[in-house]
């Protein structure tokens, strides 16, 4: 998959890459200095793209692709990270990047891995599914990196940070049929290596391992029934809020050096989705508050 770009898209890259060792230090302090004051957790989304902004770049500046392989600049936008501190419930904008998602692309993944933040669009334009392509964005410098090693029809559900420091990923069939894995992914070639399967008979799409290094899922019933469990354990919890079973699976699942799960989650039909707590216990869940963002990670 090849990004194509205008010289206007082009020149705002060029720009912004001269920027993004400042950027990234500006906002590896800020939310240093949020999470020092309690939980926070970060959000990703796409947002829409200003293509007039002004580069200050010389009009003459040669385009990095032929006319014919131009795309419309409204198909790219930018990425957008926003932060919610668990205490306060304040949501920050921290970092907008240059336009670089394309409008065949979703945000299927997000992790902060050794100060990096990471996101996984995938690439949903295409009739063969097994010709679909996911790639891993550096939402600091712009690199990217397809993933290699996924199967026919296999796509990737969620990106986690893994107790050892190293950049997790389950993934699994689409539609959520079949087994689904959790992989470790090298964060310079793409390559993923097998960590351990999840049982067939559970439909996990998001996973965290905790400081203890117990790995919880959370799975979604036929009916939309949405329960937590250890990985490793056939028992499941169903999750609730005010006594009410969520019925439309979870976007997100971290767990904080305390081992406290937060999840992203909402019922059927209703908008915006919530940041809920908890109760690894009782399945019963606290919700923090709204954050409509695609998909969540540990700052």
């Amino acid at each position: 998959m090849a990004l194509k770009l205008t010289r206007r898209q082009f020149g705002q890259l060029a720009v912004f890459s001269t920027t993004t060792a400042a950027v990234g230090l500006v906002i590896s302090k800020t939310l240093a200095q949020e999470s020092s004051a309690g939980t926070v957790i970060l959000g990703i989304r796409n947002g829409i793209s200003d293509n007039d902004t002004d580069t200050n770049l010389d009009s003459n500046t040669t385009d990095i692709a032929d006319g014919s392989q131009i795309t419309d600049p409204s198909t790219l936008q930018p990425i957008i990270v926003e932060s919610l501190n668990v205490s306060t419930q304040q949501i920050k904008t921290v970092l907008t990047t240059a336009p670089i998602l394309e409008a065949c692309e979703r945000l299927s993944g997000f992790a902060s891995v050794n100060g990096k933040l990471i996101a996984a669009a995938t690439y949903t334009c295409t009739r063969k599914k097994k010709d679909t392509k996911v790639r891993l964005i550096d939402l600091n410098s712009l690199e990217t990196v397809n993933i290699s090693g996924l199967k026919n029809n296999e796509e990737v559900y969620q990106l986690l940070r893994l107790a050892n420091g190293s950049l997790g990923a389950v993934v699994g069939k689409e539609k959520g049929k079949g087994s689904s894995r959790i992989v470790t992914i090298d964060l310079k070639t793409g390559e993923i290596t097998d960590r351990s399967k999840i049982p067939e008979q559970k439909r996990v799409t998001v996973v965290a391992e905790c400081a203890d290094g117990v790995f919880y899922g959370i799975d979604t019933g036929k009916a939309g029934e949405t329960s937590l469990s250890q990985i490793d354990k056939g028992e499941s919890k169903k999750l609730t809020y005010q006594r009410a079973t969520f019925n439309n699976g979870s976007d997100g699942l971290v767990c904080t050096s305390s081992n406290e799960l937060f999840t992203l989650i909402g019922f059927r039909y209703q908008s915006p989705k919530y940041l809920n707590k908890i109760n690894k216990d009782t399945g019963e869940t606290d919700r923090i508050s709204g954050f409509d963002v695609a998909k969540i990670t540990l700052a």
